[in-house]
């Protein structure tokens, strides 16, 4: 989302994935050194192997990891490796300048929401939007942390309200989650159907505010 956006004036990004904005690090202050590794990186099993297990700490090392985890396994599970007609390390390549370009003038955060919205207190609400885009309930997913509880939402969409600027979340249309945006008088809209190997939902987004132009979305 943040990607596909106009970017606002003062961006701030906060992920509690911590390879997450390691890598955004890393293109920030090393692209050049981080495109010059990633062009020489094999791709192969054994690299896989080996980084499904393993973990690294030097910041670079990190960063290549994920990428590969990232770009050239199937479906992004992040165990088979994805042999096809698109050449990911290409993309790879091109999209790391591309992504310095739009992030060289942003703030990154790595932490819980929590705490995330206590360092940015002092922001005028009435010029501020957040976007979440939290794990969504109930699904699979390969993050670096336990799974998100139905308390974790319930606190996180407590926390925008209370907040005061204008909000919108993502999710799909699960019966809790509808009943956690009607209790708080929030609206529901509908943007689509996304369907997996595994099953079919209807994605929504929640906002405490009404849209004046639905861009395709369907308000319950």
């Amino acid at each position: 989302m943040f990607f596909n956006k106009p970017k606002a004036k003062y961006n701030i990004v906060n992920d509690i994935d911590d390879d997450v904005v390691n890598l955004f690090q890393i293109v920030l202050n090393r692209k050049d050194e981080l495109i010059e590794l990633f062009t020489m990186m094999p791709v192969h099993e054994t690299l896989l192997r080996f980084w499904m297990v393993n973990t690294e700490t030097d910041p670079m090392k990190s960063a290549l990891r994920f990428l590969f985890l990232s770009n050239f396994t199937l479906y992004g599970k992040q165990d088979t490796i994805n042999y096809g007609q698109r050449n990911a390390k290409l993309i790879g390549i091109e999209n790391i300048s591309k992504t310095f370009e739009f992030i060289k003038d942003v703030q990154f955060y790595c932490g819980d929401f929590r705490k995330f919205f206590v360092v940015v207190n002092n922001v005028d609400r009435d010029k501020t939007f957040v976007y979440a885009d939290p794990p969504y309930l109930n699904t699979v997913h390969t993050y670096k942390m336990d799974d998100w509880t139905e308390q974790d939402y319930i606190d996180l969409l407590d926390t925008m309200v209370n907040f005061g600027s204008r909000f919108a979340m993502s999710e799909f249309d699960n019966p809790f989650i509808l009943e956690q945006a009607k209790t708080r008088g929030l609206y529901v809209n509908v943007i689509g159907n996304r369907r997996s190997l595994e099953n079919r939902n209807t994605e929504i987004l929640i906002t405490n505010y009404r849209q004046t132009k639905t861009f395709g979305f369907t308000q319950l």
